[in-house]
Order: C-alpha cells, then structure tokens, then sequence
C-alpha cells in the first residue's frame, strides 16, 4: 500500500542532514518530511517519533495518521498500526484505499468480522485494489467460509487484469484442504504473474512436498533461498522438510542458519532439538529442549520429547519430572497417537501406576482403541495388577484374536500366577491362531522345561508304586 495523501504525492528535493533532530526542525509539515526520508532508509523508529510529534502539534491530519500507520504496520506493531488506520479512516472517509489498509491491517491483527466489512467497501469501491481483493478471500478462508472466498476469488478476476496476490491466498486456502493439484496451479500462475512476489516459490515447495514431489520441492526451495536467502520462514519450512526426507544433517544445518539469523527463535531450536535427538545426540538435545522452556516457559510440548531424550541418556529422575510436569499441563483433546507416545514414555520411565491413570483417562476420550488398551494392560501388568492386565488383555483378544502380543501377554500372566496347566491351555490356542509367531514359539519351549520337574515327579510317584 503506498503512502497517502499530501505525503504520498510529496518529493524530497534536498537532502537533508541525518543528523539532525526533532529539535531542529520548526513546523509540523518539516517533521513529516524527516519521518518520511527516514521511513525510506527503513529508520522506523525515528520516523515515528517525528510522525507522532507531528501529530500532537496537528492531530486531526488524515494522511500523517495513515503514514504513522504504515510505519507502525512495517515495524510488526500490527495492533497499534490498526488503531492509526481506523482513525486516519475517521478523518478521510472518502478515501477508500485507507479503508482498504485497515481493513487488511484489521485481518493480520486476527479481527476477521471487523475487517470483512472494511474489505467489502474497499473491493465494491476501489475494485482495481488486488490487495483489498486478496486479504478478503484470505479473511473468508481463515473464517472457514470457503465456499464465499471461491465467489470472490473469481469476483476478482473480474476486475484485475492480474491477481498474484489473490492466487497466493487461493493456493493457501487449497493447500489446507489438501486439494493439492489446484494448489501447485494457484502458486504457479501467481509465480507467473509476479516472479518478485515473496515467498511463492516456497509455497509452492510445501504444496509440491505435499504431493509427494520432494525432489522438485528442494528445487524450489533452493531457488526461493537465492532469491531471499535470509527469509527465516522459509529456511524453516526447508529444514522441515529435510526434516521429513531423513536428510538430518542437513536439516541441522538450516536450523542453525535460523538461530544464528535470530538466536531467540523458538522454533528453530525446537526443530534442533528434534534433529539432534533423531541423529543420537540426546545430550545436546536436551540443551535445546532447555532453551526452548528458557525462551517460552509455556512451551510445554517440548516436554515429551525431553524425556525421551533424557531417557536415552538414562537420566530416568529428570526424565519423570518432565513428565509428570507435561501431565500438570496436558490437554485432554490431544489426539490419540499423542496419548499412546505419553503412555509409552510413562511406562518406560518406570510409572506405570501413573501410567495407568493416564490410559484410564484416555480410554474414556477414546474407547475401546486397540493401542490405548494394549498399553493400559502392560501398565497394569508391570504394575502388579494381573487381575487388571488379564481382564483388558482378554478384551483385546475379543478385538483382535490374531495379535500375538495379546496372548503372549495371557500365556505370561498365568506363567506369572504359577498356573501353568492355564498357561498350556491359553499357548495351545494361541498358537492355533498365530502358528507363525516366533515370541509364542519361545514361550511353548519354556513351558516345557517348566514342565519336566512335574513330570519327573509323576513318573518317579509311579515307579515308587512299583517297587
């Protein structure tokens, strides 16, 4: 969006010195200019201090509360540049591509009613603004409107004689409905349109990975990386994707690419700790993983596989604290391969009665899952409740009678409770329904040699009675 008003249409014909300041100049309309040539050298937070002196002097200026607004929006501060749109739109309310700003402005900062009203006048009055256009399809897509952004995407088409912008929104929209084919079209056709657009080529990398074509993905990204090599995002998104691929020591190098670009970014060392820790170097994960909960204390994802490198490490105390602090803040909506993983770190980490209280809970979002029982039965094994285990054990049997570990765990329980006559009953059958398992093989050769003592017995009895 390009300046507006009397600022937007003024030149600077000298130039002037940069070291100068707010003191030196003596009207409003000088402080304006100096915001602006520091706005151009990207001095942002000079030009707002001569922006907002400026406006104390003058406050009811429309085109000078438009431009602080694009300082404050180029800065990130997408809260406050709202705020400064919305009042500049006060001010100027003919000019529609204000409008059009806060109500883009008013869609980054994730108030998506507000902006849509915004973004219905400017794209009704101001048609040829693509990016009016383009933030509205956004808008009605990340509302789950879906339907209405298509309408308006082809609105667009209407009016635009080009529309990157309104085909990168599109393409996203697509690629989080797995449409992929439309997808790769929508990136490919704004990359067309608008080779300088950012970050299409890496769009259209994670919509070709997507799809299951890597190799021209890394392409892709590649190509997005000599174009913008210092884009943090992308470099990310690549080194998910190495990630991915099993290419490690790749993927470790794009995420310290990323930290030494911003050290405090909290993905990228969590992306570190996971590689790190895939590549079998769990001391230095776990650094990592500390310096994530260091960074964002309310991370608490990052406990899981904390514990699983601490495990590895067999620093077992540590590895329960960090579990037993993951449970404190666990979200009882997580999905069911997220409880199995909890249930399997409990376990291993020596608390099954723990354990069993998380399984009981999950069973209770998920019931009767094969996985969710099959755990909770060896955690009450391992816990010294045979009662408990056979009881789920045998419920299993009834879900999947030809799963090994299922009987194997029966034939265990009744070896276990010294009742081997039931343990031969149980084998017996067992081993009709998985004559090739090689773990219930292993056990009928146990049950045999736990058998000779009896049966030595019995023939000695007889031979006794003989005599």
């Amino acid at each position: 969006m390009p300046l507006a008003g009397a600022v937007r249409n003024k030149t600077i014909e000298t130039e002037s010195d940069p070291e100068r300041t707010m003191t030196d100049w003596n009207s409003p309309e000088e402080h304006v200019d100096r915001a602006l040539e520091l706005f151009r050298r990207g001095r942002l937070e000079e030009a707002e201090d001569f922006l907002r002196s400026a406006l104390e002097v003058t406050p009811d200026r429309g085109d000078w509360q438009f431009n602080l607004a694009l300082i404050l929006d180029a800065a990130g501060r997408t809260e406050e540049a709202v705020y400064w749109y919305l009042e500049a739109s006060k001010s100027l309310p003919e000019e529609v591509e204000i409008t059009a700003a806060a109500g883009v402005a008013l869609s980054k900062s994730g108030h998506l009613e507000d902006s849509l009203v915004l973004l219905e006048r400017a794209c009704r009055e101001l048609p040829e603004c693509e990016e009016a256009w383009a933030s509205h399809i956004d808008t009605l897509a990340r509302m789950g409107r879906r339907e209405e952004a298509r309408d308006v995407y082809f609105l667009a088409q209407q009016y635009l004689a080009e529309y990157p912008n309104c085909l990168l929104v599109m393409g996203e929209s697509l690629l989080e409905t797995g449409e992929l084919k439309k997808a790769i079209w929508c990136f490919r056709e704004s990359l067309r349109q608008e080779p300088s657009l950012p970050r299409v080529r890496a769009r259209l990398a994670a919509a070709l990975a997507a799809n299951g074509r890597s190799h021209r993905a890394i392409r892709m990204y590649l190509q997005e990386l000599r174009e913008n090599p210092g884009s943090v995002e992308t470099i990310l998104e690549f080194g998910d994707l190495l990630l991915k691929l099993g290419r490690l020591r790749e993927a470790e190098e794009k995420f310290r690419r990323v930290i030494e670009l911003n050290p405090a970014d909290v993905k990228a060392h969590r992306r570190l700790g996971d590689t790190l820790h895939r590549l079998g170097r769990n001391d230095v994960a776990v650094q990592e993983y500390e310096l994530v909960r260091s960074l964002e204390p309310e991370e608490h994802s990052v406990l899981l596989p904390m514990a699983q490198a601490l495990l590895a490490l067999r620093r077992t105390r540590e590895a329960q604290r960090a579990l037993l602090e993951h449970l404190e803040s666990h979200d009882p909506e997580v999905a069911l391969e997220d409880d199995v993983r909890l249930a399997d770190l409990l376990i291993s980490a020596g608390l099954p009665g723990v354990a069993r209280d998380h399984l009981d809970e999950a069973l209770e979002r998920h019931p009767m899952q094969f996985e969710l029982l099959r755990r909770a039965a060896f955690a009450r094994f391992d816990g010294g409740d045979r009662r408990g285990g056979d009881r789920l054990s045998r419920t299993l049997r009834r879900l999947d009678p030809a799963d090994p570990r299922v009987h194997e765990n029966l034939v265990l329980s009744a070896i276990r409770g010294g009742q081997l006559r039931l343990a031969h009953l149980r084998l017996r059958r067992a081993l009709e329904r998985c004559p090739e398992s090689e773990s219930l093989r292993r056990l009928r050769g146990f049950l045999v040699v736990q058998r000779i003592p009896s049966l030595l017995r019995g023939i000695w009895s007889g031979f006794a009675g003989r005599s």
